[in-house]
């Protein structure tokens, strides 16, 4: 199997006034990674539309809308999983990318340095477990009888993190069971999920690709003021926009 042959899975939500970078980031995928699959998974946006000439513009991509219950990247990365099952993608890809539609990839990452250091589960960047969402963070982690080595573990930023593909499966499993509806949910979820990525990662510390968000902005990383549309210096970069459940379209 082509090691660099990923499938993206990118939670995405459209509103009309916000700036939308989900062709840059397919052009970056299509060119650093041609053999990649990506399936963009639609949060019920408005206007739809607006994104299908995007979508039927660029190579191997899916589009699904997202129709379960759960919402934002834990609802979009379930219903990911499953139309990537339901399709026989998951064997066929070595790892798989979960985002957010404003976390672009803006440079390659040689996913062999996985194969490596036999990383299965990781962030792509970090951050210190600091106690907020506990409402959600706790009921989630108590339904899935994981409220532990909380000390252990250390944050997903933005939800964003890799799999490797026999962790898939398993990841959709836990995510089947939580529902996602409001953003605070959504802010929990990088709490919890760190703490199932490093189960999936056989219980050791997985580190990140992109490094710790403390220590980012010092690497042109800054989220407030960087500009997507240009070079950057890691991996990923992230344009802030704090859409939620009160976001509306510009009419």
């Amino acid at each position: 199997m082509n090691i660099n042959k990923p499938c993206f899975i990118i939670a995405h939500k459209y509103y009309r006034g916000y700036q939308s970078y989900l062709s840059h980031y397919l052009d970056n995928i299509n060119d650093l990674y041609p053999d990649a699959t990506i399936i963009v998974v639609d949060n019920n946006s408005k206007y739809v539309e607006d994104i299908v000439p995007v979508v039927e513009s660029h190579n191997n991509v899916h589009a699904i809308i997202n129709a379960s219950p759960s919402k934002f990247e834990v609802g979009a990365y379930s219903v990911g999983i499953q139309y990537a099952k339901e399709n026989n993608m998951i064997e066929n890809h070595s790892y798989f990318v979960f985002t957010q539609d404003n976390f672009i990839l803006k440079n390659k990452f040689d996913f062999g340095e996985l194969v490596i250091r036999d990383t299965k589960a990781l962030p792509i960047n970090s951050f210190y477990q600091d106690g907020e969402g506990g409402v959600w963070r706790e009921k989630v982690l108590n339904d899935l009888q994981m409220n532990d080595n909380m000390d252990k573990v250390n944050f997903c930023w933005c939800s964003s993190f890799i799999l490797r593909n026999d962790k898939v499966e398993q990841m959709h499993e836990w995510l089947k069971k939580i529902k996602c509806t409001i953003r605070m949910e959504s802010c929990a979820a990088e709490r919890y999920l760190a703490r199932l990525l490093w189960e999936l990662n056989d219980r050791i510390d997985c580190g990140d690709i992109d490094g710790d968000i403390r220590t980012l902005p010092q690497r042109h990383y800054d989220t407030w003021k960087v500009d997507p549309l240009k070079p950057a210096t890691s991996y990923f970069v992230k344009k802030v926009q704090q859409k939620n459940e009160r976001t509306r379209d510009v009419e």
